[in-house]
């Protein structure tokens, strides 16, 4: 997509801002998200439904808002109809992500 990239390609069990305590994350990366990671499930406080086995995150940085607003919609355009997708979301986490909250039915 023109004015985007995705710099990661997909992370398997997506990030979480940093918070107060929470090592540097320019030196370590950021840390998993893990209530929303499947394989931690059971073992912790999960907010991953049952029979779900993987939560994909898809980091995109681009240019301008609308090079983001295109390349997420095609995006969500691109997985939408594939078998076993039983959600597609967007957080921005109060801001700690970024200080554009972009809401994916505005995209369509």
């Amino acid at each position: 997509m023109e004015g985007a990239i995705t710099p990661f390609d997909d992370c398997s069990a997506g990030s979480k801002p940093a918070y107060d305590g929470q090592p540097n994350v320019e030196v370590i990366g950021p840390s998993t998200n893990h209530e929303f990671c499947p394989t931690l499930r059971g073992n912790i406080f999960s907010k991953v439904p049952e029979g779900l086995n993987y939560i994909p995150e898809i980091v995109i940085n681009s240019v301008d808002m609308y090079s983001m607003k295109s390349a997420m919609k095609a995006a969500i355009e691109a997985v939408k109809d594939i078998k076993g997708i039983r959600g597609i979301s967007a957080g921005n986490y109060g801001g700690k992500l970024g200080r554009y909250k972009i809401y994916l039915r505005e995209l369509f």
